[in-house]
């Protein structure tokens, strides 16, 4: 929701202004892309902060429909800042990739809190869900719930072959589990059920019983029959005891060895122990989805669907066919843990990293931003201003990165000025004649400052002195820092 929809005064950038600062952010990002060797991944960052920037937009809306479509699209944006983070290995890059999301997100909405808090909302939704999947899958992948399939088995398997003593010491602790289990799951049943169903008065009034009012002489008459049970001979001397009751203590044996009173017990306390899962899970959900639950399930429409391709990669794909196409260290993690739960981790790893990132880069620009509301134009010119510093360490052309600095300044000082009319007169109020004067303005200085480095790089070139490397490069960063403190106080004391 933005400023106009709330009632309150306009706060983002104007158009023209803000669309201008988005372009020159986006052909210096180029540059350096070029300038570093990277221009795919470069593109492929760009690419990523457009998707996130209009998904961002869309987040926005009181429609629900175009919640999710905003959540997916932040996602989307999100995963692919992180392959190219990891496939292309390129930090211009991906430095280039946040300014433009900064600058498109401070170019399309208005950028303040009531904008990021859905975005916010979006990834930490979306990056919880992932999480859980990821783990889920690689429990799944692990062989984690056949295992425990597996160990039932082996249960039930051990117990049709247990002694009748054995199974009559089960007897006796299934009925109070059940008992125990029936006070607990009763009362969650009468609030799920119809009002005009009493499940509590028509059955804790019946069985109305708990461990702790059984005779102390039956706890003792108890302990004994799990002492013989657990003897050589107990059972034996139990099977002897049966034996000399005739027709009653085979009624008896056949009562105890065939399951006709064991299955019905156990069939009763796996159902009132899934009523207590799903009153579990319906805690968590209502607690996770909070007083609105189909907005929380549209912000997180983007880790749903991620999660959702991650799952049919995994079975569809399969991990022999990643493992056999993929190198050495993604084979192997995928050969471990399983496809989905390598796609599902990985994007979530992503989600939280942005999130720290947002939060990390919030902290450094605000000393720099006169209003929140150019964060991210502030965002996008310490990013280019990096990268900058980045291309000229690798060895990359100084041209371009002076450039970088340059643009860097010229965003900034775009996007301030887009966000200053916008807040006076209105985004949508026609500004294009003095923005545009304003944009050449800028755009000549930051010209002819490059060009004039140029030269003078040009002309110290052919003076012969030797200055050591790491305090020519100690030189040249402080005076980028100094050039950029003399932009931001010229333009406070204006």
């Amino acid at each position: 929701m933005n400023g106009r929809d709330s009632g309150g005064p306009e706060r983002g950038a104007t158009s023209f202004g803000g669309t201008v600062a988005l372009v020159v952010t986006a052909l210096v990002g180029i540059a350096l892309g070029v300038a570093e060797g990277a221009l795919w991944p470069t593109l492929g960052g760009l690419a990523g902060a457009v998707i996130s920037a209009l998904g961002v937009r869309a987040m926005q809306s009181e429609a629900n429909a175009r919640r999710a479509v905003g959540s997916v699209g932040v996602v989307v944006g999100a995963s692919i800042f992180a392959g190219v983070a990891v496939v292309g290995g390129e930090a211009v890059a991906l430095l280039v990739g946040i300014s433009a999301a900064g600058a498109g997100i401070n170019a399309i909405v208005s950028f303040d809190a009531r904008v990021e808090q859905p975005a916010v909302e979006a990834v930490w939704r979306s990056a919880t869900l992932l999480t859980v999947g990821a783990v889920v899958a690689v429990a799944v992948h692990l062989g984690m719930v056949g295992a425990m399939g597996r160990l039932a088995g082996a249960g039930v398997s051990g117990l049709l072959s247990a002694s009748a003593l054995a199974l009559l010491v089960v007897l006796q602790v299934e009925i109070f589990v059940l008992a125990e289990l029936m006070r607990l799951a009763v009362p969650i049943l009468d609030r799920w059920l119809p009002e005009n169903r009493d499940v509590r008065g028509a059955t804790l009034a019946r069985f109305d019983f708990r461990f702790e009012d059984a005779p102390r002489a039956y706890w003792a008459a108890f302990a004994a029959q799990v002492a013989l049970a657990l003897s050589s001979w107990g059972p034996r001397w139990f099977a002897v005891f049966l034996d000399l009751l005739s027709v009653l203590g085979r009624t008896v044996e056949l009562l105890l060895t065939t399951g006709v009173l064991h299955v019905p017990l156990s069939v009763g306390i796996l159902g009132l122990l899934g009523v207590l899962l799903a009153r579990g899970l319906q805690a968590l959900f209502v607690s996770w989805a909070g007083s609105d639950p189909p907005r929380a399930v549209a912000l997180s429409a983007g880790g749903l669907v991620t999660l959702g391709v991650a799952l049919v990669l995994g079975v569809w794909a399969g991990s022999e066919t990643v493992v056999s196409s993929a190198g050495s260290g993604v084979a192997n993690t995928v050969g471990n843990v399983g496809l989905a739960g390598v796609v599902a981790g990985a994007v979530a790893t992503a989600l939280f990293t942005v999130a720290a990132v947002r939060r990390a880069l919030a902290t450094v620009v605000a000393p720099w931003v006169a209003t929140e509301s150019a964060t991210g134009f502030a965002i996008a010119g310490v990013a280019l201003f990096v990268a900058s510093l980045v291309v000229a360490e690798a060895g990359g052309s100084a041209l371009a990165a002076l450039a970088g600095v340059a643009g860097a300044l010229v965003v900034h000082d775009l996007g301030t000025n887009a966000v200053g009319l916008g807040v006076q007169i209105g985004r949508e109020a026609e500004t294009r004649t003095g923005e545009s004067a304003h944009a050449v303005g800028s755009l000549l200085v930051g010209a002819g400052g490059v060009a004039l480095a140029g030269a003078t790089a040009f002309v110290m070139g052919r003076v012969e002195f030797s200055v050591p490397a790491w305090r020519a490069r100690l030189a040249v960063a402080l005076l980028l820092v100094a050039v950029l403190c003399f932009a931001v106080l010229f333009e406070r004391d204006e």
